[in-house]
């Protein structure tokens, strides 16, 4: 005897999530990690930025180059028959700037180098939130795609008993144009998610700093769990590690060695001078002198001083703006991991074992000719919608999970701890001035 609807009985789809079946091993997501560590360009050039300003603290405490002059002469006699007299002329010059202008210079040069250190820092925080998001967007597509190739199968199934159905009068060719259309939306689906995973990849690979078109395999799902820490210790890991706070906090230290540094110049520079002088005849000479550089010109000093106050300000109201910025951002990637992490176990636990059993109901009812096909259908759409929609509470959750490490400016997973470590905050830039 003919079965009316066997396509809904494939064991494959009702009994399980899809799974996508790869002959490569998973990629590891801390692997991924440390090659964007060692090759992403936006990281290595914010490092190698950071190792400009670092390399340049030393050198200002130097002083100025010392001169040395050699100046040969010859004095007319004025005197006819008489040879001219020859003098030359061995000079030394060394300035000496007034103490403590030199210090603050380098001072001014370290809090830059350490500004550069906070954006080397972010940059990377930053690039590790976009490798996490491709690798989980391309755990989502890769999910997307299984789920696709499953309907596509089980609605050429369809088609054909609809079509064995309508040959032998049980039922109307509207069930049979239904399951055709169908078949033809999901073969769509099914080919969008592929070249969607394509773009995934090209932007993962392009994070990586690997061609293109670099084969990727499949990834592994985020874990389900608990943000380990309360609201409370977040901004307090925040305060303590963000760079971008701590950058703006450089940014005051830097301000006020640039306010010291204009201070000082309204106090003279100083500088020696020895000078041997040698005659064709005689015993040498020499001169010793001594000079002072003093500000004649006071518009200068008081112009840069005024600056360096105002720029002050602006980097007072800048921190608070980035300390407000980094505590809302905390506070909204906390709330919103957890939005996530509830709805996922909740579609885990009522929603996904719902949709099935309304499928299988749909099922018996159509088996038993107590529901038409479009129920079927309805029931149907509404598994894959239901896992569709699962699969993007996974991936919202790890997505939101990952810029709430950025904000916070440490890792929240310790399996990626080995990765980060090297990228958080050095105590030595936690103290400021």
């Amino acid at each position: 005897m003919f079965r009316p609807i066997s396509f809904i009985s494939i064991s494959l789809f009702t009994l399980s999530l899809p799974q996508v079946g790869w002959v490569a091993e998973p990629l590891s997501l801390t692997a991924l990690l440390q090659t964007a560590h060692d090759k992403n360009p936006d990281i290595l050039a914010a490092r190698h930025g950071w190792m400009v300003k670092r390399d340049e603290v030393s050198p200002n405490k130097a002083w100025p180059d010392p001169t040395f002059t050699y100046v040969d002469e010859k004095f007319p006699s004025g005197i006819a028959g008489v040879d001219p007299e020859r003098i030359q002329h061995y000079r030394v010059e060394q300035m000496i700037p007034f103490p403590g202008k030199l210090t603050n210079e380098s001072r001014m040069k370290y809090h830059e180098a350490l500004i550069e250190e906070a954006k080397y820092r972010a940059t990377t925080l930053e690039v590790y939130r976009d490798v996490k998001a491709r690798y989980y967007q391309l755990y989502l597509t890769d999910q997307l795609i299984s789920l696709a190739q499953q309907s596509v199968d089980v609605m050429k199934q369809a088609l054909g008993s609809a079509q064995a159905r309508l040959a032998s009068g049980q039922t109307s060719a509207s069930d049979a144009f239904m399951a055709q259309t169908e078949l033809k939306r999901v073969e769509n689906m099914l080919f969008e998610q592929k070249q969607g995973r394509t773009l995934v990849q090209i932007e993962l690979n392009t994070l990586l700093n690997q061609p293109t078109e670099t084969p990727l395999a499949s990834t592994q799902p985020p874990d389900l769990k608990d943000v380990p820490e309360d609201l409370g210790h977040l901004q307090n890991l925040a305060s303590q590690n963000n760079p971008l706070y701590w950058s703006a906090m450089h940014e005051i230290n830097h301000s006020r060695a640039m306010m010291t540094h204009h201070a000082l110049q309204f106090l003279p520079d100083f500088g020696v001078m020895y000078e041997r002088e040698t005659a064709d005849a005689g015993p040498a000479g020499r001169q010793i002198g001594v000079s002072v550089t003093f500000p004649l010109w006071l518009q200068r000093p008081i112009g840069l001083y005024q600056s360096a106050k105002e720029h002050l300000s602006e980097a007072e109201a800048a921190s608070q703006s980035m300390r407000n910025m980094v505590a809302k951002n905390v506070h909204t990637e906390f709330t919103e991991t957890n939005t996530y992490l509830t709805q996922a176990r909740n579609y885990e636990t009522g929603i996904l074992p719902a949709a099935l059993s309304n499928l299988k109901i749909a099922q018996r009812q159509y088996a038993s000719n107590q529901a038409d096909f479009l129920r079927l259908l309805e029931a149907f759409r509404t598994w894959i919608e239901t896992h569709n929609e699962y699969q993007d509470k996974l991936y919202q959750y790890a997505l939101h999970w990952g810029e709430l490490e950025r904000w916070v400016g440490v890792p929240l997973d310790k399996s990626s701890q080995a990765v980060h470590e090297e990228d958080v905050m050095p105590k030595e830039m936690h103290h400021a001035e």
